[in-house]
């Protein structure tokens, strides 16, 4: 006759749980939609595609995670979403906060999976995208702790 509730076997089924919800959470593919706010550049590369947080660039918006942040004017961000208030700023503050929250999960995932968090982030810009701007997402994403980037490209036949 059992006069208590044993719970071991209990918990180590949730954490088991857990870990495999958190590492479905971070797998992510590589398929982009383009689109008239999105047309990839073209490249020869053969590389693979690695995990890492996405930052798309398109010419109205630009999204982390496929969750738009902040919009896009004519190839510029506005003024009043840059950290200093200026238009020549580099540090787009919305983008900064995304990316700084995301690095948070990212270094959590790395700790569960006992590795090291890398920092890589993949951006997916249109190949019209003006090169102030993508200067200004890379900064942002190096001060959000984002040091590697990868650039998404539509592969070319050769």
């Amino acid at each position: 006759e059992v006069n208590f509730l044993n719970i071991t076997a209990m918990m180590d089924m949730m954490t088991i749980l857990l870990v495999f919800m958190l590492i479905s959470f971070t797998t992510q593919t590589s398929n982009i939609t383009q689109s008239d706010q999105l047309s990839l550049a073209a490249s020869t590369t053969a590389k693979d595609v690695q995990e890492s947080v996405s930052v798309t660039l398109t010419k109205s918006a630009i999204l982390v995670e496929g969750n738009p942040i902040v919009n896009v004017h004519g190839g510029a961000i506005d003024a009043s979403d840059k950290q200093s208030g200026d238009v020549n700023g580099l540090v787009i503050t919305p983008l900064l906060v995304a990316l700084q929250e995301r690095a948070k999960l990212d270094k959590k995932i790395a700790q569960v999976k006992n590795t090291v968090f890398e920092g890589a982030a993949t951006i997916v810009a249109d190949k019209g995208t003006p090169y102030r701007l993508l200067t200004e997402v890379m900064y942002t994403a190096g001060e959000a702790e984002y040091k590697k980037y990868r650039l998404i490209v539509l592969q070319k036949r050769q």
